[in-house]
């Protein structure tokens, strides 16, 4: 059985130096194992980009498990992850989501004032002629090439809405080879914001909002007739340890780890009232923002 290092989470990146492309160097070096004369051939106004975009953020925090290695990313969506899971030292990288348009530069942005989707300057063929041995697949998993074989299968915020999740966990078990890992990170539908409506934060509350007094503190937890397809096709509502239990049925878990909600995603509003009208849960579970999971394949 090939067998992969154990490893850990990568530090929280340091937002404050994202404009400073220079401080990424070295990381940037180290990762690819590159001399320093080796970066002169990237593109730095990509990387760059991609870092304004907070692309970079999540391979960088699970790094240690992509380092040297063939991943594939299910639900890259239309961004620039491949340009961070290169920063990140990645062997090669496949992308593979049905809503990527191979000649778009429309990408996701996360800058404030920007709107959800802005212009990039790169298209997902431009990225595939730019990075090494990159590949961008618009599609699903099953529209990969037959026989196709990964190190490691990544997903940030992609489990949440798998709506045969078990099948789909099934289907990625057999993608990975022996030895390789499923990183993900899961957002958890039942913490305070967790139905993906408004309001996710606390700055969001509208006061005599009707609409948003549907979900207000934790009420999504009570399936209603009049809800979004955004909440009842599109979030698979899995509760955390259902999942841990699928996850089980075909890796062995590494780490599994919980970040709380913040004040700003409701952590102080949960009240023992609001507590006894949510029976079968606990408190820890309505305070789990997310969980990042890495497990093995035996």
């Amino acid at each position: 059985m090939r067998t992969m290092p154990s490893a850990h989470l990568s530090d929280p990146i340091d937002l404050k130096s994202v404009w400073r492309i220079d401080k990424w160097f070295p990381e940037f070096q180290r990762n690819r194992g590159l001399h320093p004369r080796a970066w002169h051939g990237f593109s730095t106004p990509l990387l760059n980009e991609a870092i304004q975009r907070k692309n970079v953020n999540w391979p960088r925090m699970v790094a240690n498990y992509l380092r040297g290695r063939d991943v594939l990313d299910v639900g890259c969506g239309r961004s620039l992850y491949s340009v961070g899971f290169w920063f990140a030292g990645v062997k090669s990288y496949t992308g593979v989501d049905p809503v990527l348009d191979p000649d778009s530069n429309v990408t996701k942005d996360s800058r404030p004032l920007h709107g959800r989707f802005s212009e990039s300057a790169w298209t997902p063929r431009d990225l595939e002629r730019i990075l090494p041995s990159t590949r961008l697949v618009q599609g699903l998993t099953s529209d990969l090439p037959p026989g196709s074989k990964f190190d490691v299968l990544a997903m940030h915020n992609v489990t949440e809405h798998l709506m045969q999740i078990e099948e789909a966990f099934a289907e990625f078990a057999s993608l990975i080879r022996p030895g390789g890992r499923i990183v993900f990170r899961h957002p958890n539908y039942y913490c305070w914001g967790g139905h993906h409506m408004k309001p996710r934060t606390i700055r969001e509350i509208v006061p005599g909002d009707a609409e948003q007094e549907k979900y207000i503190d934790w009420r999504h937890l009570v399936p209603r007739s009049d809800w979004p397809d955004k909440i009842t096709k599109k979030q698979n509502r899995i509760r955390l340890h259902d999942l841990r239990t699928l996850v089980e049925k075909h890796f062995e878990i590494e780490l599994w780890q919980t970040t709380l909600s913040t004040v700003d995603e409701g952590a102080e509003r949960l009240t023992p009232a609001i507590l006894g009208r949510c029976p079968g849960f606990e408190a820890d579970e309505l305070l789990t923002q997310s969980v990042i999971c890495v497990a093995q394949k035996a």
